[in-house]
């Protein structure tokens, strides 16, 4: 379960990278600005943040292997967006650095 919670902020894609700019990152010790390589990513979801809020929730998890629990963007406005933009684009890096199977030879 999800439990790394990142708050405030914005978050931005890229060809490559997945950003995310806290809005408190002028304090040094409250800074949470990340960035991830789309490549790195190792699972995607739309999450529920809290479940006792109707509807399918405004969050998105992100898991990377140097995430001990995957990162969740939360109370997101344009979440299905966001989770979409976020996916196709994971997608172009993946398809287009894996290398050909034997298959496709």
């Amino acid at each position: 379960m999800p439990t790394d919670y990142i708050r405030n902020g914005v978050l931005y894609v890229t060809e490559n990278y997945l950003c995310f700019e806290s809005s408190s990152s002028k304090s040094s010790s409250s800074k949470k600005n990340k960035v991830i390589k789309l490549v790195d990513i190792t699972d995607i979801q739309k999450y529920k943040v809290l479940s006792v809020l109707p509807g399918s929730g405004m969050g998105i998890s992100i898991a990377t292997p140097s995430t001990q629990k995957p990162l969740v963007f939360g109370a997101m406005i344009h979440r299905d967006e966001a989770f979409e933009t976020i996916f196709t684009q994971y997608m172009k890096i993946v398809t287009t650095s894996k290398p050909p199977s034997s298959a496709e030879l």
